[in-house]
């Protein structure tokens, strides 16, 4: 998972990407002054099939982050049952155990694993809330460089 510097510094690098893409498509329309009619539709055409290529590669960089989270979502949820299960598999072999002492033991296990899960779960929110935002950015910064 990158770091918040990582985050920001890739976020600038685009900001700064879509600084330079500006002063050329601006550098461009100042050169189309000078063009004929069929460079200026040859150009309009490359600058097209372009921003398709463009969008085509964020589509499939869309997909394959959504495969990824189904995907992490399995193996999260998996483990998750896979611990369920072995603390439930304790729990029923431990049972008929009357040990005040084991049964105290037993249940702080069973309650910091339960807590160690909520932060895990809030730590899983935070990082949807996190790609949702990184989404919601490309998207922006797709829609830019679409009507640019």
């Amino acid at each position: 998972m990158p770091t918040v510097s990582e985050t920001l510094s890739h976020m600038s690098d685009s900001m700064s990407d879509l600084s330079q893409k500006a002063h050329e498509a601006e550098t461009r329309a100042k050169q189309s002054r000078e063009m004929t009619h069929e460079q200026l539709q040859e150009y309009a055409a490359r600058t097209r099939a372009a921003a398709q290529q463009r969008q085509q590669e964020m589509n499939e960089r869309n997909a394959k982050a959504k495969d990824d989270l189904a995907a992490n979502w399995e193996n999260l949820t998996a483990h998750v049952n896979e611990q369920r299960d072995k603390m439930h598999a304790k729990i029923q072999g431990k049972r008929d155990e009357h040990d005040a002492k084991v049964a105290q033991r037993r249940a702080d296990r069973a309650e910091n694993y339960a807590i160690a899960a909520v932060d895990f779960a809030l730590d899983a929110i935070a990082e949807a809330e996190a790609a949702v935002l990184d989404a919601t950015d490309a998207r922006v910064l797709a829609e830019a460089k679409a009507t640019s």
